[in-house]
């Protein structure tokens, strides 16, 4: 049952996954061509320079890119199952429904975690296809922390767009931004090389409070 669950969760949302992931390879593509029309104007000492010395992140657009990856799927996989009251229908399948909706909520999840992973895969190959090894690697230890908000903000939308009540999904909209800000304390390379494990373990009690809104839906409570 849970197996068919996780189908019927990627059929729901694999035109928006699509899209997003289009979304992804097209800013890095961009990237890519960026910096290889910058290599072309400019003398490589000056870029490395500008890269090394002064600080200047050449893939800082990328920054808000999972992130709105995370709210594109969780979007689109609980807001029309909310809207038109179907999420009740598959509360009545033959699973728990704390199992039925963590595993909506993993499927999600898994779809958010493979096109960050490809993110990092394009952002290791292109930083290091102008830049030396430390470089590339520097990129991604730098980066790690806004790859890391798409996940939080996946959560954060799928939190909000079960909640029934209109006044709390702006208190949870408020809690995912503050969880998000904490991801985007600093401009400088590899910033949160020693902080970011406690913002990621504490934004993961994301993942057991999907329950609770669930809970008041489907019990029609306050």
């Amino acid at each position: 049952m849970l197996s068919s669950i996780l189908y019927k969760e990627w059929l729901k949302v694999r035109l928006f996954w699509g899209v997003a992931l289009m979304l992804n390879i097209g800013v890095f593509v961009y990237l890519f061509v960026d910096l290889r029309h910058l290599f072309t104007i400019e003398h490589a000492e000056m870029i490395w320079y500008q890269a090394f010395k002064i600080g200047t992140l050449h893939y800082a657009y990328m920054k808000y890119l999972l992130v709105i990856t995370g709210v594109i799927i969780g979007a689109a996989q609980f807001t029309p199952e909310m809207i038109g009251h179907r999420f009740r229908l598959s509360l009545h399948l033959p699973v728990r429904p704390n199992s039925m909706v963590l595993c909506c909520v993993l499927a999600g999840l898994l779809g958010v975690a493979v096109i960050g992973m490809l993110d990092v895969f394009m952002l290791y190959a292109i930083i290091a296809r102008f830049f030396p090894h430390e470089g590339a690697k520097s990129a991604l230890l730098t980066a790690l922390p806004w790859l890391f908000s798409g996940l939080v903000a996946y959560l954060g939308t799928a939190l909000t767009a079960m909640e029934p009540r209109l006044s709390r999904k702006f208190v949870y909209l408020a809690i995912a931004g503050g969880f998000l800000w904490l991801f985007y304390q600093g401009n400088d390379y590899e910033t949160y090389n020693r902080a970011l494990w406690k913002p990621a373990l504490i934004s993961l009690l994301f993942i057991p409070s999907v329950i609770l809104p669930v809970y008041r839906y489907r019990n029609r409570t306050s």
